[in-house]
Order: structure tokens, then sequence, then C-alpha cells
């Protein structure tokens, strides 16, 4: 049984690639794994005393600091991913330049191993959050159901972006270099750290197309709420990201044949 080409074989493959990739990123150092940890927590830990402290933000509705930090960090968790995953698939095919060159598999694998490891930060803030929630007795046991299935999404929206990014950063290796000043200009031009209503009026509707903003709803709902985002949400972002990760394969799989030349 295949699906997108991939069979069985592929998805064994993908698990020790995703094995290897966790590896090589944390255990060359001395902490380890211990730093797949620290850096989202600490990268978290500055924006929430920045938002909470310097520039105290609150939400209508909810007075206090607690409750505006779980809403920080359950829209900030999920963007961790989305730019971890981007970032790491991006610079995949070319970081694993020697394994494209002599192993044959499909590496088209890369990119989507390179989006799974943004799962690491999302898995942080969960972790950090759920134990908020109940201290703020506002926890909703029910409606955390359907995160894995907003997990899912925002694999393969990252993986199809992924799949377009990576093979363009073997023939232009600045696509690496200039991704991540984009997405820190995505970042403050999305309602993560801001609410959508502190928005001028006229281009809400156009920030409520963000993706960036959607897959950030997909978690917040759920978690703040016990709700479900939007239907329109869900169908917009299902759409989307079956587009682009079957656009994402098929320009991939057509530039690979010429990935030996450049890398």
């Amino acid at each position: 049984m295949t699906f997108a080409g991939f069979d069985r074989r592929d998805l064994a493959m993908l698990k020790n690639l995703f094995k290897m990739a966790l590896g090589d990123r944390f255990l060359g150092s001395r902490l380890g794994l211990i730093w797949a940890v620290l850096s989202p927590l600490m990268l978290m830990g500055i924006f929430v005393f920045v938002f909470s402290f310097v520039f105290p933000g609150r939400l209508q509705g909810r007075e206090g600091t607690l409750p505006f930090v779980i809403w920080l960090i359950s829209g900030y968790g999920p963007w961790l991913a989305l730019s971890e995953g981007l970032n790491s698939a991006t610079s995949s095919v070319v970081g694993s330049a020697g394994v494209v060159k002599n192993v044959a598999f499909k590496s088209e694998l890369l990119p989507i191993v390179g989006a799974m490891l943004g799962v690491v930060p999302l898995l942080v803030s969960f972790a950090i959050l759920i134990p908020m929630q109940v201290l703020e007795g506002n926890f909703h046991g029910w409606a955390i159901l359907s995160l894995p299935f907003s997990v899912m999404l925002l694999l393969v929206f990252v993986s199809g972006v992924g799949l377009f990014l990576s093979a363009l950063n073997v023939f232009v290796r600045d696509t690496a270099l200039v991704l991540p000043n984009i997405l820190m200009l995505f970042l403050f031009a999305s309602p993560i750290f801001y609410p959508l209503s502190v928005y001028p009026a006229a281009i809400r509707p156009i920030l409520q197309l963000n993706p960036f903003y959607i897959l950030a709803e997909c978690f917040r709902a759920p978690i703040l709420n016990g709700q479900l985002p939007p239907l329109w949400m869900i169908v917009y972002m299902v759409i989307l990201s079956g587009l682009l990760f079957w656009g994402g394969l098929v320009w991939f799989r057509r530039l690979k044949t010429f990935f030996d030349t450049r890398l």
C-alpha cells in the first residue's frame, strides 16, 4: 500500500531518520537532549517576561497575568514548532549532502523529518501549559483530544513548505540564511503576541487568512476555551496544507534529479 509515492519501508526509514536527526541535533553537546527542553523554555521565558512585565498585555474578560501567560504560550508554542520545523526542513537536504549522494533512499523524506523536529518545542510548551491550566482551574480535559489533529495539520503544512524550500536551498543557498529573518517578520506581523482585536479593523480580514495565525488558533481554542476552532479555519487549513504538501512533493521530485550536481 502506498500513499503519495511512500510505502511502509519509507515509514520505517522516516522513523530512523528522525532518530538520527534528533541525535545529531542535540547529542553532540554536553547537555544533550536537555537542550531540546532548555532552548524553547528560554525563548518562551524571554517573551513571557517582555509581554507580561515590560510591555504588559491583558485579555478581555480575564484579569491577571496568569491567563495572559497561558494565552501567550498557547500561541507561541505552535509558532516555535513552525519556526523550528521550517528552518530544519529548509537546510535538511544540504545538511545531509553525503547521505543524499551516496545512499539510495527517497530524499523527500528529509524535509518531512525536519518538520517533525518542530514537535519537540511544541511538546515542551504543552508540558508547561497543562500545569498552568490546572493551577488556574480552567483545564479543559476533553478538548485536548483535538490537539493531535492540530499537530498533524501543522506537520503537513510545514512539510509542504519545507519541501519547496529545501529543494530551492540546494540551488540558492541564501534561502536557509534569509528564512529566519522572514519568519521573524511573520511572527510580529501575525496575531501571535497580540489579540486580533488590537489590529486595525481594515486589515483583520486579511490577517484571519494568515495560516500562522490559524494554526495558532487551532491550539488556542481547545486549550483556552475548550472549543474547536471555527469550521472554516479547519477546512481552510486542510485544503491549504494538502495543496502545499502535494505541490511541494511535485516540485521536490522534479528538482532532485539535479541535486548531485549541486551538492
